[in-house]
């Protein structure tokens, strides 16, 4: 099976700003479209502002992607921080975008247009949406988290339009806002954090095609997993890493990859949440709950949580500033992130693992790690964005007279290497990354990272209209 054996190399980075952004305004979220077909190039879509733009990476001279299509929003206020694909009955890709505007946006990308909105995370300019997530089982199950405490979860089939939200996990999850959530890849388990601190495990039930699109609203008030003790600061990224959990908070510096007790997803769940309904409701006798429901964790399995590696992040105070994983059947596993100075990380987490078992014993491993540093020599030239803007205008998606500064780093990189070494039977000792880059020229603060589904490329967004554009070759390996 073709796989890769290194980690990406930095290819080209450079501002793209919109039609009446500021020229230190940010990219917020940058996703792929996870259902190409092999073999057609991969195309990936960034939001913030009030601006959407739809790419497609291209492995050219000059530049290393093709602007498809390019939405301004209505609102001159939207901030749209939040964008997730799906795709219709008959193929057609479908981008969900949404921000502190709470309303959530389809578009058709074929035909160009709005096709639906969905309405019901708060009031306009009070409440707002924070992210966004597709089933990966059911591209019309979409979850959504916002400024209201809730979860929500919607169903996008156009049968279901007038009554499109299926269920909502509020109550004993967070008590303010909820910044991030996950699915696990099975669809039954969704995960969400928040400015509480705490992380949940909400089970998301399989609805019948009997209560989807009617008043039968499903309300989840217990998850089935909550803890404000991983964490100690706003919780802004999680993500599930088979059935271990990535997460991050601001102010901590650090990426933990943790588990919780007992849990496992090929054994049928707990039909209750952390707080069965027989220990909640209220009664004359009193009810003395167990040691997990009443400390700062609870769990339908028992127990609580165990901690396993930190991944560093230094420079990371701020919220906001989400890692991904690349989890592909047959890849080594890639875990990304940035900082607020203009840096970029990357794990090979399978690395790790053929270095020694997580949770095994202590041992040491000698490495080599790669930073290589791009100055951004080009700083003021206008060639790249009035390249890619003359094209999305000749498209008509983009008004022509859009102008804005452009860079573009150097072809040559400076590459250094130092000795590279990382515990990993401490879970407490933060892991360095094995390759990072640095932009030296233009400091600005990576918001997150996107992998294609082939594993070729990855691009990430920040501050000051940023991007910057990752790429490596394919080898032809065995499988891992």
């Amino acid at each position: 099976m073709a796989t890769f054996t290194e980690l990406p190399s930095l290819r080209e980075t450079f501002r793209l700003p919109g039609p009446k952004q500021h020229d230190d305004a940010a990219w917020y979220d940058v996703k792929f479209y996870p259902y190409t077909t092999p073999g057609e190039d991969p195309v990936f879509a960034v939001t913030g502002n009030t601006n959407t733009v739809i790419c497609r990476c291209v492995l050219d001279k000059e530049n290393c992607i093709e602007i498809l299509r390019w939405w301004v929003d209505d609102d001159d206020d939207a901030t749209l921080d939040a964008l997730e694909w799906s795709r219709a009955e008959n193929g057609d890709a479908l981008l969900i975008v949404s921000g502190i505007n709470p309303l959530i946006k389809i578009f058709n990308v074929r035909t160009n247009s709005l096709v639906r909105t969905l309405a019901g995370h708060g009031k306009m300019g009070v409440m707002g949406v924070n992210e966004l997530a597709v089933s990966p089982t059911d591209t019309n199950i979409l979850a959504s988290c916002g400024a209201d405490r809730s979860v929500r979860v919607w169903t996008l089939d156009p049968a279901h339009q007038k009554q499109p939200m299926a269920a909502i996990c509020y109550g004993e999850g967070h008590k303010e806002a909820v910044l991030t959530i996950g699915f696990h890849r099975n669809g039954e388990y969704l995960l969400s954090g928040g400015q509480d601190t705490t992380v949940c495990l909400w089970r998301i039930p399989k609805f019948s095609q009997d209560e989807l699109g009617t008043d039968n609203l499903r309300l989840i008030h217990f998850p089935h997993f909550s803890s404000h003790e991983v964490h100690s600061d706003f919780v802004d990224c999680l993500r599930f890493h088979n059935d271990l959990i990535l997460s991050r908070a601001s102010n901590e510096h650090q990426i933990l990859l943790w588990r919780i007790d007992n849990f496992s997803s090929d054994r049928v769940p707990p039909e209750e949440g952390a707080i069965p309904h027989s220990q909640a409701v209220r009664s004359k006798e009193p009810v003395i709950l167990p040691e997990h429901v009443r400390s700062g964790t609870r769990s339908a399995w028992g127990g609580r949580f165990q901690r396993l590696l930190t991944f560093s992040q230094p420079d990371s105070d701020p919220f906001f500033l989400r890692f991904t994983l690349f989890n592909e059947p047959g890849m080594r596993p890639i875990l990304s992130a940035g900082n607020t100075n203009s840096k970029f990380f990357f794990w090979d987490l399978q690395r790790l693992e053929e270095g020694d078992a997580i949770g095994g014993t202590e041992r040491s491993a000698s490495k080599k790690l790669t930073l290589e540093i791009h100055p951004l020599s080009r700083a003021g030239s206008t060639s790249q964005t009035a390249r890619l803007q003359a094209q999305a205008a000749r498209e008509g998606s983009i008004a022509s007279n859009a102008s804005s500064a452009a860079t573009s780093d150097s072809n040559g990189a400076i590459e250094k290497t130092k000795a590279y070494s990382s515990n990993i039977g401490d879970p407490f000792t933060p892991i360095p990354c094995h390759k990072g880059f640095e932009i030296k020229k233009v400091r600005f603060t990576v918001r997150y990272f996107s992998w294609s589904k082939c594993g070729t490329w990855c691009v990430a967004v920040g501050d000051l209209n940023m991007m910057a554009i990752f790429h490596r070759d394919q080898a032809a390996v065995s499988e891992p």
